[in-house]
């Protein structure tokens, strides 16, 4: 199933500042990052939300013990 964005997430995209980078444009929340690091979607009404972070584990089904 192909989800367009909304018209308001297209001009919010169009008016980021140069140094914001697009990271994903998956689904209906895109996605970029700010220099700084921080990630935010671009939710359908075309606001900036801060997303929350996902941080990477490793399972413990996969840790050598030796």
């Amino acid at each position: 199933m192909n989800q367009q964005l909304t018209k308001r997430q297209i001009e919010r995209l169009r008016k980021l500042p140069p140094d914001y980078r697009i990271v994903s444009v998956q689904k209906r929340f895109p996605m970029v990052r700010r220099p700084d690091g921080q990630r935010l979607r671009v939710q359908p009404n075309g606001r900036l939300a801060v997303s929350p972070l996902v941080e990477r584990v490793q399972s413990y089904l996969q840790v050598d013990g030796g």
